[in-house]
């Protein structure tokens, strides 16, 4: 996918989870201008409207069918299965919003968004609120999400550990400009452009890189710092 206007433009691999690094709190609209994509996104919205809170979540995702005017050939089904692909039960259809837990409302809102059944989703500042357990089962969802049922995640943040612990594909945007663009894991690579923009450097690649540098090892960027202890003691 290659959203593009005359000043701004990028792509966004077919089934990946993409990051985009951006300061535009518009970027969002920007890639919903693009028409032929519009119809195949969904928005990973939280609920902050506090009249919804009363209400229970079988009311909530019939609302969401209905002023989205989602055309679904079974309701009731697709309800149901959107909370199975996220891991929750069907008894919390019976609560209210406001009983679900933290980790719960986000899945919930996944949830919600499934019921679109689109190809792209969107989720600002994933993993809002998680501890890190929570985060990584989530992370675990996304992941079976890209590769069992094809579906192409972008998360929006400004936290370069998370995108780079959790992406593939990554994007940053500064004043409206691709400053880099490409594989995660490569595109940290370049240091001195993200020093000289400040962009925040994640730590396992800082280690790395002062690895690199000051010992003259040569190792691979790795997500993870085992990986990294394994690589150093296979050089040493």
């Amino acid at each position: 996918m290659i959203f593009s206007r005359k000043d701004l433009s990028f792509k966004i691999p077919d089934k990946s989870i993409t990051g985009i690094i951006s300061t535009n709190k518009e970027i969002i609209n920007y890639i919903l201008s693009e028409e032929e994509y519009r119809k195949k996104i969904s928005i990973v919205k939280r609920i902050h409207n506090n009249r919804y809170y009363n209400r229970n979540n079988y009311s909530l995702m019939l609302l969401e069918i209905k002023n989205n005017s989602l055309i679904l050939k079974d309701e009731e089904k697709k309800i149901k299965d959107s909370l199975k692909i996220v891991g929750l039960k069907q008894n919390i259809l019976n609560k209210n919003y406001y009983e679900l837990s933290a980790s719960e409302k986000e899945l919930f809102h996944l949830a919600l968004a499934l019921l679109h059944n689109t190809e792209i989703l969107i989720i600002e500042n994933p993993f809002l609120g998680l501890d890190l357990k929570n985060e990584k089962r989530l992370s675990l969802l996304f992941r079976k999400m890209k590769d069992e049922y094809n579906k192409t995640i972008i998360f929006i943040s400004n936290d370069s550990e998370l995108l780079y612990k959790y992406t593939d594909y990554l994007i940053i945007l500064k004043n409206d400009i691709v400053l880099l663009e490409g594989k995660t894991t490569e595109l940290y690579k370049n240091i001195s452009i993200l020093k000289r923009n400040k962009i925040e450097i994640p730590k396992i690649v800082k280690i790395t890189y002062l690895v690199k540098k000051n010992k003259g090892i040569k190792i691979d960027y790795h997500k993870d710092v085992r990986d990294i202890i394994k690589d150093i003691y296979k050089h040493v």
